[in-house]
C-alpha cells in the first residue's frame, strides 16, 4: 500500500508560521494546493498557496518545517506512522512583513482590547500575548498559560468568568446537557466539578497528572472509569449521582445536570461499541437536554480509516436526528491540536499527524453543519485553534504526552472560551 493524501489535500505536510519579532505572536499559515497540474502527481514539484491576515503591529518573519513528503503524513489503514524528521525551511531574513498602525486606530490594537464587545462565539481566532506586554489589568481576562501568555481573540473580548458564576448561568439557561467525548472532556469535567481547584496551584501544574496523564488519579467527585455518568452541579461544584433509584429524568431544584458518556470516538476501540448507550434511547432515560456536546477526532484519526469513519459518522447522524430535536443546541468540539512527532506508543500505535488530525476535524465540522445547520443551532468549540496559535516551541511540549492531552492551564483557557460563549 502507498501513502496517499485525502482528496484535495497536499502531498506534503509543511508547518509554517509568521512570527512577530517583538511580540512573539505566532500566526499559522495553512497551505493549500494551488490550481496547478503538477499537484496531481506524486513525483512532481508541488505548489501551495495561502491567505494570511496579520493584525498585530510587528515585524513578521517566516519560520517552518517540512514535516512529511509524499503523503507520509496520512498513515490511513494498515500503514505505519512514518518517522518524524522535520526539515527546517531556510528562509532569507529579508523575507518579512511589517505591520504598522501609526495613528493607533486599528481595532486590533492591544491598547484598545478592553473596548471590544464580549465574546459569544466558541470559534474565535486570536493570539497569545505575553501578559507583561499588556497595559490593562490581566485579572479581567482568562489566566495565562504555563509561559505567562494570555489568549486574546481579535474581534471580541474574553472576560474571566468564575466557576460559581458559570454554574449559575447553566442553572438558568442550560439546566440539562449531554456530553459525549473522551478523556479530554474528562479533564474538563474535573475542572468543573471542583470549581477550578483540580490542578489549580502552580505547584500542581508541574505534576504529571496536570501536564498530561490523569488516568490513575483518585478523584472523589466522580468515578472516572465509568462509561456513563450523571453529575449534578450547583454553585459549590459537582458530584456524581450514585443512587440508582434517583430520578434521572428531572434535574433537582437549583442545580444543573450533565449526562456524560465517555467514548473513544466512533472507533472500534470502544468496549462496548460506541452506539450501545443509544440502544435504549438516551433522552427517554435521561431527558431532552438544552445542549448536546459531541467530541470526536482524537481516537478516530488515531485508529480508524477515513472511509470507515465516514460510515460511522452517518450512523451517528441518524441517532442525533432521532434523539435530539431542533430545540437542542449541538456543540461540536474539535480534537486536540497535534504536532511535532509520530506516535509509536505500544501496544497501539496511533496514526496521528498534524495534517491528518486537522483534516479529520474539518471533515467532522463540515459534515455536522451540512446535516444539521438548517434544523439545529450548531456551534464549534475550536480547542485545536487555541493550541495551534502557540509558538512552535510550546506546541512541541506535547511530545512529552503520548495521549496528547492539553495541560491543565490550557484546559482552563479552553473552558473560559466555553463559559464566555454560553453566558455572555
Amino acid at each position: 500500500m502507498a501513502y496517499t493524501p485525502f482528496p484535495n489535500t497536499p502531498w506534503d505536510s509543511v508547518l509554517l508560521d509568521l512570527v512577530g519579532q517583538r511580540t512573539g505572536v505566532s500566526v499559522p499559515v495553512r497551505l493549500q494546493p494551488a490550481m496547478d497540474i503538477r499537484n496531481t502527481f506524486r513525483d512532481e514539484s508541488h505548489v501551495y498557496e495561502a491567505d494570511v491576515r496579520l493584525r498585530d503591529v510587528d515585524e513578521y518573519r517566516v519560520e517552518g518545517y517540512v514535516e512529511f513528503r509524499d503523503a507520509l503524513w496520512n498513515c490511513d489503514g494498515e500503514l505505519a506512522p512514518a518517522d518524524y524528521i522535520p526539515e527546517p525551511l531556510h528562509i532569507p531574513s529579508t523575507l518579512r512583513v511589517d505591520v504598522v498602525d501609526p495613528q493607533k486606530t486599528s481595532t486590533y490594537n492591544l491598547e484598545r482590547y478592553m473596548e471590544l464587545p464580549l465574546c459569544t462565539d466558541l470559534d474565535v481566532e486570536g493570539r497569545w500575548v505575553s501578559s507583561d506586554a499588556l497595559s490593562f489589568n490581566t485579572d479581567l481576562v482568562p489566566p495565562p498559560d504555563d509561559h505567562g501568555r494570555v489568549w486574546l481573540p481579535y474581534t471580541c473580548r474574553l472576560r474571566r468568568i468564575e466557576y460559581g458564576e458559570f454554574m449559575q448561568c447553566l442553572k438558568q439557561q442550560y439546566p440539562l446537557m449531554h456530553w459525549y467525548g473522551d478523556s479530554n472532556l474528562r479533564r474538563v469535567l474535573k475542572k468543573l466539578t471542583t470549581r477550578g481547584a483540580w490542578c489549580g496551584t502552580s505547584d500542581e501544574h508541574q505534576t504529571r497528572t496536570c501536564i498530561c496523564e490523569d488516568y490513575k488519579e483518585e478523584f472523589t467527585p466522580f468515578n472516572a472509569t465509568y462509561r456513563e455518568l450523571i453529575i449534578d452541579f450547583d454553585e459549590s461544584g459537582g458530584q456524581m449521582v450514585s443512587n440508582k433509584d434517583a430520578d434521572f429524568l428531572h434535574v433537582p431544584d437549583n442545580h444543573t445536570r450533565i449526562y456524560y458518556h465517555k467514548w473513544e470516538g466512533l472507533s472500534s476501540k470502544n468496549k462496548p461499541a460506541w452506539q450501545a448507550p443509544f440502544e435504549e434511547s438516551v433522552t427517554s432515560r435521561f431527558g431532552v437536554p438544552s445542549v448536546a456536546m459531541i467530541s470526536l477526532t482524537n481516537w478516530d484519526a488515531a485508529f480508524d480509516t477515513r472511509a470507515h469513519f465516514s460510515l460511522e459518522l452517518e450512523r451517528l447522524f441518524g441517532i442525533v436526528r432521532q434523539e435530539y430535536p431542533p430545540t437542542t443546541e449541538l456543540i461540536i468540539r474539535t480534537g486536540q491540536y497535534f504536532c511535532c512527532r509520530s506516535d509509536y506508543d505500544p501496544p497501539d500505535t496511533r496514526a496521528y499527524s498534524r495534517l491528518r488530525n486537522a483534516y479529520f476535524d474539518q471533515y467532522v465540522v463540515a459534515a455536522f453543519q451540512e446535516q444539521f445547520g438548517h434544523t439545529h443551532k450548531v456551534r464549534v468549540w475550536n480547542v485545536a485553534s487555541i493550541s495551534e496559535h502557540r509558538p512552535w516551541s510550546y506546541r512541541n511540549e506535547t511530545t512529552e504526552c503520548n495521549s496528547n492531552h492539553a495541560r491543565s492551564e490550557l484546559v482552563e483557557i479552553e473552558n473560559q472560551v466555553l463559559f464566555n460563549a454560553m453566558c455572555n
